[in-house]
């Protein structure tokens, strides 16, 4: 009777051993599968900021071109801009100048110049 009590015990053992394998089987699976859209969403993301990344890389290399010709051209322009002002006696040209203090400044270099 002995032994029969030990072999129910055991079987009960194996059975709660197996129950705890079930659950512990079952939340691995349920992480992989976590991890797996983890991991999707982590992609997805990052493609989408490596083309956000790309995008500002392309404006900003416009805004640098375009600031490399501004830089260049627009002073002279400014400066073609007075002179016309002051040539044709434009009154409404001069006060827009004026207005942005280009024609100070473009006759204080006039008169350091001279």
């Amino acid at each position: 009777m002995n032994l029969s009590y030990v072999s129910a015990g055991l079987a009960l053992l194996l059975v709660g051993f197996s129950g705890r394998l079930y659950v512990v089987s079952v939340n691995n699976a349920r992480v992989r599968t976590e991890i797996q859209e983890f991991q999707q969403v982590d992609e997805s993301t990052r493609n989408q900021l490596l083309a956000k990344r790309q995008q500002l890389q392309s404006q900003q290399e416009k805004i640098a071109k375009a600031a490399k010709i501004s830089e260049s051209v627009g002073p002279a322009v400014v400066a073609d801009i007075v002179a016309a002002a002051e040539k044709n006696n434009n009154p409404r040209l001069k006060e827009l100048l004026q207005k942005y203090g280009v024609a100070e400044a473009a006759g204080a270099a006039r008169k350091g110049g001279n």
